[in-house]
């Protein structure tokens, strides 16, 4: 009798064991599947399909709006969300869309060559700006934005992911202070009625390095 409890005991105890084996292959098996699934992905960004949008506003009155060309970049992103990075627009490269009907009074290329002129954004001696990724949290992304050689933090919005098979698209939202960086009318009168506020919208196009 002592023996056959002991055979019961015994095969109870292997079974206990193998199954416990079974749930930390599992465990393990899962474990695996997670870190694959969160595996960074480095992309160098797309400089033919990305562009920055900026806004500029006299307080107000109106508004003018253009576009600026990405020079080079890159991003890693990790479980949807960027973890690292940075990129760099080329100054140089600005242009205006808004409307025919603000430029009655002077040509679109007057305003662009006021804002590449030496008190504000002087392309000749600082023809990038840049961003470089410092942290993320939720939808937004903090990191040191570079314009006009000075650099100060800066959070992008509204941060938004897309990745496909071997390529990604990233959009957000920027506000800095132009007086923050130097960006001012060298006329007190005529800088006071600009707000201080440039607006830019950033959309990103990456492949996989």
């Amino acid at each position: 009798m002592k023996m056959k409890k002991t055979i019961i005991l015994t095969t109870i105890a292997f079974g206990l064991f193998a199954c416990g084996s079974s749930n930390q292959s599992e465990a393990e098996n899962t474990v695996a599947e997670t870190v694959e699934e969160t595996v960074a992905v480095n992309y160098s960004v797309d400089t033919e399909n990305s562009i920055t949008s900026w806004k500029g506003s006299m307080v107000a009155v109106y508004a003018h709006t253009g576009d600026l060309k990405f020079s080079d970049g890159s991003l890693t992103i990790n479980g949807g969300m960027v973890t690292a990075g940075d990129f760099s627009v080329d100054m140089t490269s600005m242009v205006t869309t808004d409307d025919d009907a603000l430029y009655e009074m002077a040509p679109r290329e007057k305003l662009i060559g006021h804002l590449q002129a030496p008190d504000f954004f002087a392309t000749e001696e600082f023809p990038t700006a840049s961003f470089t990724i410092n942290s993320a949290e939720g939808d937004m992304v903090t990191g040191d934005l570079t314009v006009k050689g000075v650099t100060k933090e800066a959070t992008i919005n509204s941060v938004v992911i897309t990745e496909t098979e071997g390529s990604v698209t990233a959009t957000g939202s920027l506000v800095f202070n132009r007086q923050d960086y130097g960006i001012t009318y060298t006329n007190t009168m005529n800088d006071m009625v600009l707000s201080d506020d440039i607006e830019l919208t950033i959309n990103i196009t990456g492949q996989t390095k």
